[in-house]
């Protein structure tokens, strides 16, 4: 679409509605220059305001878009990212930064209602409620439409709650990309009579390692020089790849959770480390070397020493919805949304 063609319709039919628009780079001192003047150039397209009420607009293409807007908006009363597609990531991202969406059918949508509404002499609130059903959402599944605890698959299609349970966690943690309603839908394909559904927090012991070191051998010196990474599920010592993004916070879209206690200490997670990258990096090497007319072949094994293996590791935790029917369950993880075929606590419970 059209940016700036858009942005002039929108402008258009706003203030028919008794809107108040700024377009972006205004500056000055009023109430509705709520961003300093190089954010509201670079990330906000439209400032809105009626009754008090202020709405941040942003048209964009992007993910990369959408994230540069939520940051500059953040804490901000509303705001409302539109787009030609809300692919379900992006849509999950806004809802959890409570940025409303709209994608190009609904945008297509609410401009016909806007213009019918005008010639009928009728009132449309084109900024109000979602143009196709009666309650408006964030992100593409809409926090409003998160999903409870239902007794029955059929409960799980229309629960629906008004009330916004996110807290916001202080934990080091990977990022919560798939919501309740994508991990209902691939948990039916494993289990039947969904009674209930808990995102829980998995400790890892994230790790990487630098061998770098050299042994001698009468005269010749061997350095040794590797690097490695990967995480230790701190529950049941699986060890999966390294988990690349994590953040210092994570916002909970579910009011049921449980953060796991990690059985694994520390100490245990450095030995199995240091212990694998020794043996990795364990060779048999040949020597030769003459005396008189004879050549002499030694074979000696050559590994680095603790001091050699520089390590860098800290807990962080996975998020995974755990989700159980009338007589089996199963777990999505939160971050792609697949189906987990392996244990990932060894069936241990905790208080």
């Amino acid at each position: 679409m059209n940016k700036q063609i858009v942005l002039d319709i929108l402008t258009n039919i706003l203030k028919s509605q008794g809107y108040g628009v700024k377009p972006r780079n205004t500056g000055g001192d009023s109430p509705m220059n709520l961003l300093n003047a190089d954010r509201a150039d670079s990330m906000v397209d439209l400032v809105v305001e009626k009754g008090g009420n202020i709405t941040h607009i942003r048209c964009g293409q992007t993910e990369q878009d959408l994230r540069r807007f939520a940051d500059a908006v953040r804490g901000s009363h509303d705001a409302l990212f539109i787009s030609d597609e809300i692919t379900d990531l992006t849509g999950v991202f806004a809802g959890q930064r409570r940025v409303r969406t709209w994608d190009r059918d609904e945008l297509e949508t609410r401009i016909g209602k806007a213009i019918l509404a005008e010639a009928e002499g009728t009132h449309y609130d084109f900024l109000g409620a979602a143009a196709g059903y009666e309650h408006g959402g964030y992100g593409s599944y809409g926090r409003d439409d998160r999903i409870l605890m239902p007794e029955s698959t059929e409960t799980v299609a229309g629960a629906a709650s008004a009330a916004d349970s996110h807290d916001l966690l202080q934990l080091r943690c990977a990022p919560i990309m798939v919501d309740e309603k994508r991990a209902i839908s691939t948990a039916k394909g494993f289990v039947s009579d969904i009674r209930k559904v808990v995102i829980e927090f998995v400790p890892f012991w994230n790790y990487k390692y630098a061998v770098d070191g050299y042994q001698q051998h009468k005269t010749k010196m061997v350095h040794i020089s590797d690097h490695g990474s990967g995480a230790i599920n701190a529950l049941n010592k699986q060890k999966c790849g390294y988990i690349m993004e994590i953040r210092d916070q994570i916002s909970v879209p579910c009011e049921n959770y449980v953060i796991k206690s990690s059985v694994m200490a520390k100490e245990a997670a450095e030995k199995l480390i240091l212990d694998d990258a020794i043996t990795s990096n364990t060779k048999t090497m040949s020597f030769t070397s003459k005396s008189g007319d004879a050549i002499i072949t030694e074979h000696r094994t050559v590994k680095p020493r603790p001091g050699d293996v520089n390590l860098d590791i800290e807990l962080v935790y996975l998020p995974f919805w755990a989700v159980d029917g009338a007589s089996s369950s199963i777990k999505i993880n939160a971050c792609d949304g697949s189906a987990v075929t392996e244990p990932i606590d060894d069936d241990i419970e905790f208080l």
